[in-house]
């Protein structure tokens, strides 16, 4: 019967163990609404009227730039070892004079950089694919840590130039204002919780 014991609560010792663990390192950073809002209304976009350059443009292969898939484990928040997907890519733009480097959120690993570049792309139709707009945070833009190869500016938001025309997103809803701002502070809600620095956290909000 003792042994039952300590055999139940080994189990149970390194459950709760696993579960310390986990919140301490796998719980998404608290959030405040405002602080998405913050962020938001001190954004601003650029036109992308430059082809985007494909990771076979630069010399050498250069693990940085080009496109990639970031996952994050979400186990504390919903209990279930799921995990957020960021698809990203990142190359120096003409347009911000810095290297960039844009964000796409998903908890199923959906991966549109094919979609960025064919806005991009050179001699592209530009009836079938305009250019794009890339939303930027003005504080992050003017922080001289950004803009490097080794941290690119972040671009957590972009939208065709011309919503009747092709979309980076399914059903063509660019054109969809109220859908956009909800899928616009989804995608910073996800940054701040599991994909920003601390310190660079901090940055944008000092005084909390």
């Amino acid at each position: 019967m003792r042994g039952i014991g300590y055999f139940l609560g080994s189990i149970f010792g390194v459950a709760a163990v696993f579960f310390i663990i986990s919140y301490i390192f796998l719980r998404p950073r608290d959030v405040e609404e405002s602080q998405v809002k913050e962020f938001i209304q001190n954004s601003d976009r650029k036109l992308m009227d430059y082809p985007i350059p494909l990771l076979t443009e630069y010399d050498g292969d250069d693990l940085r730039l080009g496109g990639g898939i970031i996952s994050k484990m979400t186990y504390f928040s919903n209990r279930n070892m799921a995990y957020v997907y960021a698809s990203t890519y990142s190359y120096f733009s003409k347009e911000f004079n810095k290297y960039i480097k844009t964000y796409y959120f998903s908890n199923n690993g959906a991966n549109i950089n094919g979609q960025i570049l064919d806005f991009g792309r050179v001699g592209k139709d530009p009836n079938a694919y305009p250019d794009m707009y890339f939303y930027y945070n003005k504080t992050q833009n003017e922080d001289k840590s950004y803009g490097t190869i080794d941290k690119p500016l972040p671009i957590l938001f972009f939208v065709s130039s011309d919503p009747a025309l092709k979309s980076v997103r399914p059903n063509n809803l660019d054109s969809d204002k109220a859908y956009l701002e909800k899928e616009y502070q989804q995608q910073v809600t996800l940054y701040f919780q599991y994909f920003i620095e601390k310190e660079d956290f901090k940055k944008l909000f000092p005084r909390n």
